[in-house]
């Protein structure tokens, strides 16, 4: 993601909020909300699907803290993390030493849409969380990103966040800047948005790829890619 005025706030939330982050799928937060349960719930069946689904060589885009990592890493030859934020590597570099991974693996700090990566290499893609963050313009490098890194057939995952009356619940909006904050305080205006069924064909309509719903629970969904 280019580092704007715009984003820069985004990336700086992550960068600090890396020691907690995880807490998100445990239905942590700072303010409380109706049902915690949800969120662990929903990562958990997506931690069941998650492994048959990845394999070869894999790029795993905006990694963050590497929390899907232990769950995929078996059945891939190769793995490439790539985020922005030198905090949430950190954390991602302490699971790869606990896995005994180091040798499979290649850590990259950098902008996912700077960086640049080889044309048709990798067999497949995970893309967590990021979606959710991007406007048009974004996405459109994304997916064009995607269109040249991935092997012919190459698919690619999306882990990302469910528009449901559960989170309507929440007072949430389904897309624009929404005030988040840390354990310590510290507030951040970050842009977000939510995606319903529709919301996801829309995208495979407009940049070409098929697209498999694997899992759509109350807070999180899980897709399968491939280009056509």
């Amino acid at each position: 993601m280019k580092n704007t005025s715009q984003n820069q706030e985004l990336f700086q939330y992550y960068n600090e909020r890396a020691p907690e982050y995880e807490d998100f799928y445990r239905g942590k937060f700072t303010t409380k909300i109706p049902d915690s349960a949800i969120y662990k719930n929903d990562a958990s069946n997506i931690q069941k699907l998650l492994p048959s689904l990845v394999s070869g060589k894999c790029i795993d885009i905006a990694c963050g803290t590497g929390f899907w990592l232990p769950i995929y890493e078996k059945k891939c030859s190769r793995i490439i993390l790539i985020d922005q934020s030198e905090d949430v590597l950190a954390e991602c570099a302490k699971k790869i030493e606990k896995l005994g991974i180091e040798k499979k693996t290649e850590v990259i700090r950098g902008d996912i849409f700077i960086t640049a990566f080889p044309q048709h290499e990798y067999d497949s893609a995970v893309i967590g969380f990021l979606i959710s963050h991007l406007r048009e313009n974004e996405l459109d490098s994304l997916f064009n990103n995607l269109k040249t890194s991935l092997k012919h057939k190459g698919k690619f995952l999306i882990i990302d966040s469910v528009w449901s009356k559960e989170i309507i619940a929440m007072g949430r909006e389904k897309e624009g800047v929404t005030k988040r904050s840390l354990k310590d305080g510290h507030e951040f205006n970050i842009y977000k948005r939510y995606f319903d069924k529709p919301d996801l064909r829309t995208l495979a309509d407009k940049y070409s790829f098929k697209l498999d719903i694997i899992y759509w629970g109350k807070v999180f969904f899980m897709t399968a890619g491939t280009l056509l």
